[in-house]
Order: C-alpha cells, then structure tokens, then sequence
C-alpha cells in the first residue's frame, strides 16, 4: 500500500499536472452535455410518446415503432455533438496521455515537472504512444479471434450434445475472461517502463512483464481498487450532480480521470523501486513527506 499511498501525496502535491488529461476528459463530456440538453428538455414528450406507444401496444397496435419515441425532436444537435465529442476525444487521447507520462517521468528523474514541459513531453513520447495504442488493439483483435475460435468449438460440441456445449462455453469465456485480466495486468507497468528506460515499445513490454512477474497481487489488487473506487464516486456525485443540465456531465469523466492519473503514479512508483531507483534529485523544499521509495 506504500505505493498507492505515494501515489495519492504525488498526484494531491502536483495537482496541476493532472489538469491536461482532466481537461482532456472534461471538453467531449461538456460537449456531449450540451448537444443532449434538447433531449433533456423534451423528456416530458418523450416519456408520453413512451406511455402511448406502450398502451397502443397494450391494445393489439402492432410491433411498436420505437422512432416514435422521439417523435418531434430535433436528434440532429444531439447526433453531431455526439460525434465531435468522440473525435475529439480520440484526438486529445493521443495528444495528453502521452505528454502525460511524460510530465511525471519528468518531476520523478528532476523533481520539478511544470504544465509548461507539456510540449516537450508530447512530442517525445508521442510516436511510441501511437505505437502503444496499435499494439494494444492488436493485442484485443487477437483475443477476439480466440474467443471467436473458442466459441465455435463449443457451438460444435452444442450440435452432438447440448448440455456439454453450453458447459464448454460457459468454462471457456470464463477462462477466457481470466485469462485477459492476467495479460493486462501484464500489460499495466508497459508504458511507464517505456518513459524510465526511455527504451523503444518491444523492450518496455518486456520490461513490463518482467516486473510485474514479482508483483503480480499487489498490482492487480490495487489496479482494480481504484478504478471500482473512481467509478463508484464517479457515479455518486455524478448522480447528485447531474441534476445541473451540462456541469453534470463532466463529473463522471472528471474522477474517473483523477483516478487514472493516481494508477499512473503507483505503476512509476512500482515500476522504479522493483528497478532499483530509489535516488532521486534533492526535491523543493515544500514536497516533503513522502516515504522512502516515494518520489518527492
């Protein structure tokens, strides 16, 4: 827990580092709020669209036509907004994750990361992110094509014997599912290892399975206590948020980013102390506190 806990005193005593990938989430979520205001302000018609389809229905009208849902509203802003909201996303993925890393590779090896490093961080980690990104989607297609494979076999087994098909499915997308949580978690101190070696993407994901091999629990354990842990608070104060039209939008996004940043840090942290760096640069006088391994 040592970890987590340098993690959180990073990310709280450098919170101005987080802002570019907070913000990165905040923009689509703000616009994706604003194209949906016309269907929150017509949600009275749409829920007596609903009722009447419903009781039309009740009364032998047929198969329901569910266009008439919203019948009358204008989907148009909503559509578009929906659209530029995941264009712009995918772009400001690219652009902040990897100057991101960066940013705190940077305060780790100097102890002063400023957002005006920014620049400099995207730029060199950039092309390797990229290279990140296709490599993971590889990495799903692969696993598509193996559950796929797996899927069929038990379809076969289905046609001789029903039961022992449904039973080699269901075994199969279990083992399936474990089997892609071991190769994520695999997978998690990938990039940070790329930024400390400064090393190309095969060697960091060699680096990276070679370290969490001795870490494996720990790592796994706390990779899904903080992201059920962002997601839960995402969703409460999203919920009580999200009674303001458009500002409720950014909250779920806002913390779930907070807590990527923090799983950010613990795979630094994690990653630097299994390496052996535990001496860092004499650090400002007002980032004190930290236990030993931490950054400061």
């Amino acid at each position: 827990m040592r970890h987590l806990e340098n993690a959180f005193k990073f990310t709280f005593k450098n919170f101005l580092l987080t802002l570019p990938l907070l913000i990165s989430l905040a923009i689509p979520a703000l616009i994706s709020g604003v194209g949906s205001l016309g269907i929150v302000a017509n949600s009275g018609a749409i829920a007596e669209n609903l009722r009447r389809m419903i009781e039309n229905n009740a009364y032998g009208g047929g198969i329901p036509n569910y266009g008439d849902l919203f019948a009358g509203l204008n989907l148009g802003t909503f559509i578009a907004s929906s659209i530029i909201s995941g264009l712009l996303s995918f772009v400001l993925m690219i652009l902040v994750r990897p100057a991101t890393y960066g940013l705190i590779n940077l305060h780790y090896e100097t102890g002063n990361a400023k957002l005006n490093n920014f620049t400099g961080c995207m730029s060199k980690y950039i092309g390797r992110f990229v290279l990140f990104g296709l490599l993971n989607i590889a990495f799903a297609i692969g696993l598509g094509v193996v559950l796929l494979i797996l899927v069929v076999i038990g379809g076969v087994v289905s046609s001789v014997s029903t039961g022992l098909g449904v039973l080699l499915i269901v075994l199969f997308v279990l083992a399936f599912l474990a089997g892609v949580a071991v190769l994520f978690n695999y997978l998690n101190l990938w990039f940070p290892a790329v930024c400390v070696e400064d090393s190309d993407i095969i060697q960091g994901l060699k680096n990276s399975f070679k370290t969490v091999k001795g870490s494996f629990w720990p790592i796994f354990g706390i990779t899904l206590l903080v992201t059920f842990g962002g997601s839960v608070a995402g969703f409460i104060l999203g919920s009580v948020i999200g009674l303001i039209p458009v500002i409720g939008n950014i909250v779920a996004p806002v913390i779930s980013g907070l807590a990527e940043f923090i799983l950010m840090v613990y795979y630094f942290e994690v990653y630097r102390e299994k390496t052996g760096r535990y001496t860092l640069p004499e650090p400002p006088p007002q980032f004190g506190g930290f236990q030993d391994g931490g950054v400061q």
